[in-house]
């Protein structure tokens, strides 16, 4: 069964691919990086907020392959939610 932090997380994943037209290939793997570090719910909404940044800035390079699947890199997420983790 889905923890709440999990279906937070599953949520604002479905948003950004919606933003961008696109489909995140390692879901389960971003879902699996967040929820170690913290189910907080406001952490995760920071985190996911960080991280729709980081998929604007970086959605060229993403793309670069010519699909609309993309792969955003486990160690951005856990960098993202060890930061926002850290902040007081």
């Amino acid at each position: 069964m889905q923890s709440e932090a999990e279906a937070e997380a599953v949520a604002m994943l479905r948003i950004i691919e919606s933003a961008y037209g696109i489909e995140i290939a390692n879901k389960r793997e971003i879902i699996n990086a967040i929820t170690e570090i913290t189910e907080d719910r406001q952490a995760i909404l920071t985190v996911f907020t960080a991280l729709n940044t980081w998929v604007a800035m970086n959605l060229g390079s993403l793309l670069a392959r010519g699909r609309d699947t993309v792969e955003i890199p486990a160690e951005v997420v856990s960098k993202i939610a060890e930061k926002v983790v850290q902040m007081p």
